[in-house]
């Protein structure tokens, strides 16, 4: 089962926001431009109306508006949370005797 966080904000030119873990966030400019970068990644991506871009790596996100804009911000759970890791090798459990 899937479910998705959905939220339309507007933003005043020069606001900002983050979002502290952008794995599996899609954020859409419906208004405006904003800039979005993520933490340890060189990319700069700036959005126009009816652009989109979905992070796909554990990071944060800054989103800084251009101008004043309207962004729509969906993020699609569990797919944003990192997964559970079992080690490559368990010792075999001893029977109680």
């Amino acid at each position: 089962m899937s479910t998705t966080a959905c939220y339309d904000m507007s933003l005043d030119r020069r606001a900002l926001f983050s979002v502290a873990d952008a794995a599996g966030v899609q954020i859409t400019c419906r208004e405006g431009a904003v800039w979005i970068t993520l933490d340890n990644d060189p990319r700069d991506i700036v959005l126009e109306p009816d652009a989109s871009f979905t992070a796909t790596d554990h990071r944060r996100a800054i989103v800084y508006a251009l101008q004043a804009s309207r962004v729509t911000v969906r993020s699609a759970l569990p797919a944003a949370q990192p997964l559970v890791s079992r080690p490559a090798f368990q010792r075999p459990r001893q029977l109680a005797a």
